[in-house]
């Protein structure tokens, strides 16, 4: 149940400019549970599932009456590790999103740190990732459906709906003194969403990706970098000076909250530097083609089930990676249920590090073979 909250109590020093027209929300997800995996480093681990459904979080939503039809509108939400009670997202104080900006009838602008359309548009209403979050994700979440990286500094657009229509552009400013084109990133976006029909399809480019979005301190001419990523499947690819990402997705609803979708993603890292741990040159190219189905057989009960094949070329080297998803969730409430799933991948070929491919789920920890297994049992609460 999400709580209204008086300026008064959260932000005393505009109750005496605003107070019947503005109100604060309080909102958060709680999710605990259990994971068994079949090999992870080598061996098989039961263990806490640390959010790896629907990350834990609360966070602060507000909105203000300008009048004239205007808005004054923020976003604060903070990511947790409800099992350690640490900070998520590098330790960020809102890492999730941190946002302000204005509402009107032509549309909503926004400056911050922010999602993307490939998340809100596609990763949660047509994809895997938007029932299983980390877990339903493309090899370590490569082309961003499930928000492995957030846009700071960045400049957000979204349009009204036209006849079903919509349209989204995020800017982001790179900072860099004498060089315009250092960290920048942009995204263009439209999607759609009538009647049984919902569609999106998403491009966005980005400079200098180590840096800019996966939050390595130093470049990759610096003698001391380091890939920042974990999953094997790519990491060797983020010592590019650019990454693309071009992502499409159609859904057809049916019945009482069924939909089946398909979701197709395109990822290349361009002009690639060789370093201690990214042995690569050129080009690489990820590309995902996924199907998904979600019904809800009573009110209480939804069952999904997704298919995911994932490829991976680079100059001398090739990948592939199958992945299944299937599982029931239970609804104790409206705010609460019990989410079951299993998850099976298998690799084969030699991934972005040279090494032979390991099935790697998620942010679950790569294994020692080319299969890897999961089963997740998870209580969630949203508030």
């Amino acid at each position: 149940m999400k709580t209204k909250l008086l300026p008064l109590i959260v932000f005393p020093a505009l109750a005496s400019v605003a107070h019947a027209q503005s109100s604060v929300t309080l909102y958060g997800i709680i999710n605990e549970g259990i994971n068994y995996i079949n090999n992870q480093s080598g061996g098989s681990v039961i263990g806490m599932v640390k959010g790896q459904t629907n990350g834990s979080r609360w966070g602060l939503r507000g909105t203000e009456d300008l009048g004239g039809g205007m808005k004054a509108i923020f976003d604060l939400e903070n990511g947790f590790d409800a099992s350690a009670g640490t900070l998520s997202q590098g330790g960020r104080l809102f890492g999730r999103s941190a946002w302000m900006g204005l509402q009107t009838q032509y549309g909503r602008l926004t400056m911050g740190r922010q999602y993307d359309a490939m998340h809100d548009d596609i990763g949660e209403r047509l994809a895997a990732t938007g029932i299983w979050a980390w877990v339903g994700s493309h090899q370590g979440d490569f082309d961003n459906l499930n928000a492995n990286f957030r846009w700071d500094n960045s400049i957000r657009y979204i349009s009204p709906k036209f006849a079903g229509f919509k349209f989204d552009g995020v800017f982001a400013l790179g900072g860099a003194p004498g060089n315009f084109a250092i960290n920048r990133r942009y995204q263009l976006a439209m999607s759609y969403d009538s009647g049984p029909i919902l569609g999106a399809i998403a491009y966005e480019n980005i400079n200098d990706p180590a840096v800019s979005v996966y939050d390595s301190t130093v470049d990759p001419t610096d003698r001391t970098f380091k890939s920042p990523g974990k999953s094997p499947s790519f990491s060797g690819f983020q010592s590019a000076n650019n990454q693309s990402i071009f992502g499409a997705g159609i859904g057809y609803r049916f019945g009482t909250g069924g939909q089946v979708s398909l979701v197709y993603t395109r990822t290349v890292f361009s002009d690639m530097l060789r370093t201690s741990t990214t042995p690569n040159t050129g080009s690489a190219t990820l590309s995902s083609y996924e199907g998904n189905i979600r019904y809800r057989i009573v009110p209480t009960l939804m069952v999904a089930a997704a298919y995911d094949y994932t490829t991976v070329r680079a100059p001398g080297r090739a990948a592939h990676y199958s992945q299944v998803n299937f599982g029931p969730d239970y609804f104790l409430s409206k705010a609460t249920d019990i989410q079951l799933s299993g998850i099976w991948q298998h690799a084969t070929g030699i991934d972005s590090t040279g090494k032979a491919a390991v099935a790697t789920i998620g942010s679950l920890g790569a294994s020692t073979t080319p299969t890897q297994i999961a089963v997740k049992l998870v209580l969630r609460h949203r508030f």
